[in-house]
This record gives C-alpha cells, sequence and structure tokens, in this order.
C-alpha cells in the first residue's frame, strides 16, 4: 500500500513562516516578488513546491495568456496575514490602468482556496485580457498526463500548439515599449491557443511528486507558453469576467501530500 495519498488525509496549515504546508507540499504567497524589468524570474506570485521542488509559481493576475520577458506584472501594493482565519491577502496594482485586485488564498477542505476580489470592475481596456494565472515548469511535466474534465492528454515535450496572428494595436504593451517578437514591421504579434478548456484542470494525474488538481466554476484554460518563448510554462488562465466586482474569481487546488515527508 502506498504510503502517499491525496491531501484529503492532511490539510494545509498556516506557519509562521507565513506560507501554507502539509507534509511534503508548500503553497507560497507572494512571499517572493517580481524583482526588475524581466518579469519572468519564475520564483513570485503564488507558488506550489511539491517534495522540496517548486513545480508551479507566477500565480496572481497577468494581462496575457501565456506571460513572457518584458511583459507587465502588477505592483504588490500590500500583503497581510490573518493568523485568525489562516488567509494571506496580497493587493496588486496596475497603476497605469488604475486597476487593482486582492488575492486572497486560505485553506478549505482537503486543499486551498486562491480567490480574486475587486472593489472596481476590471477597466475597459483590459477587459478580455486580466485573469487569474498559474505557470507549471515544463521540465517538471514532460511526458505526463493532464486531464481537463476528465478527458487526458499528453503535455508534450516540445511545443507544437496552435497560434494565430493578431493586430499589435490589441496587444498590452511590454515594458519601455520594448518587444519581445520581432515581427518585421507588420504590427503583428502572436496570440497562442489553449490547448484544453474546462472546469477541472489536473497536471500529471499519475504522479503523486507532481499532481495539481485546479477546479472552478469559471472557464479554466491551459496554455503552453513555449509557442511564444523558449523559456515558456504551461499556464492555467482564467479570465476575469467584466462589470463585476467582489469575489470574481476562484479557484480550488489540490496535491497529494506524503507522510514519511
Amino acid at each position: 500500500m502506498s504510503l502517499v495519498t491525496t491531501a484529503s488525509a492532511q490539510t494545509f496549515h498556516l506557519n509562521d513562516l507565513e506560507y501554507f504546508e502539509t507534509r511534503g507540499a508548500n503553497v507560497l504567497v507572494y512571499n517572493n516578488q517580481y524583482a526588475g524589468i524581466f518579469a519572468d524570474e519564475k520564483k513570485a506570485g503564488v507558488e506550489m513546491i511539491l517534495r522540496g521542488v517548486r513545480v508551479a509559481t507566477g500565480g496572481g493576475i497577468r494581462l496575457t495568456d501565456a506571460p513572457e520577458q518584458w511583459d507587465v506584472y502588477p505592483e504588490v501594493v500590500n500583503r497581510t496575514v490573518d493568523k485568525s482565519t489562516s488567509t494571506i491577502s496580497t493587493t496588486l496594482s496596475y497603476a497605469d490602468y488604475d486597476f487593482t485586485s486582492v488575492i486572497k488564498v486560505s485553506p478549505q477542505g482537503n486543499g486551498v482556496v486562491v480567490s480574486v476580489v475587486l472593489d472596481k470592475p476590471v477597466p475597459s481596456a483590459l477587459e478580455g485580457k486580466a485573469g487569474l494565472n498559474l505557470e507549471f515548469f515544463p521540465a517538471s511535466y514532460f511526458g505526463t498526463n493532464f486531464m481537463m474534465d476528465g478527458r487526458p492528454q499528453i503535455l508534450p515535450h516540445h511545443p507544437a500548439g496552435d497560434t494565430r496572428m493578431r493586430p499589435y494595436s490589441d496587444r498590452v504593451p511590454q515594458f519601455y515599449g520594448l518587444s519581445t517578437f520581432d515581427d518585421r514591421g507588420r504590427k503583428e504579434y502572436i496570440e497562442v491557443q489553449p490547448m484544453a478548456v474546462g472546469h477541472k484542470l489536473v497536471m500529471a494525474p499519475e504522479r503523486d511528486d507532481l499532481m495539481v488538481s485546479v477546479a472552478s466554476d469559471s472557464d479554466i484554460k491551459l496554455f503552453d507558453g513555449r509557442n511564444l518563448a523558449q523559456n515558456g510554462m504551461f499556464v492555467a488562465r482564467t479570465i476575469l469576467p467584466a462589470g463585476k466586482t467582489g469575489e470574481v474569481a476562484s479557484w480550488y487546488i489540490e496535491t497529494a501530500y506524503d507522510p514519511r515527508w
């Protein structure tokens, strides 16, 4: 009998270092922040560490389906830890768009809930662009399966997903007017298309050391960011709805734990 089980036998708790842990699994919430122009440090935002290995990072509000180097990221306005409710709340701001959001993370049931709260609707310029993202390291998941609403597919070694060209005017500008894509003067950019869309994504269901489940009432899309960049990630993403305030998106995340850890 395997000693490794789903999180149903062990719940996450908020520790003295202000992140969530259970045996063999940790969830960090902006314990690390973006620093510098590159915006693709792969070690910031909401992060997941399984068996001592960081398998997911970059959780937060982003403005593209598969963030690249030089894509803008939100500034952290404040981060509060409420030990009475075991909740970590992080206020994020895109000052150029007067857009502020709050990411709240707390244990629930056998996992954690990540919710997005807005006091004002998504600005019109960011409708269909602002979304809740979480990035998974491809090298950890090469050749494993993923399931979307119970439908299995393989996470490929090489990027081969669908893309389409869009006019550059549709894109959220990158830092300082820079561009990671040489369009040879055509004023276009590449938009990746989702590998799958549904309400429950399970990464590597066959691997206890890699399994992460993300469920939501909203659509979850999975993208292969390597179609854009050599250091691209597998990205889970939920677009924030237009014209809404309060809690506008929520994910329930589970993983496996190891009582021997």
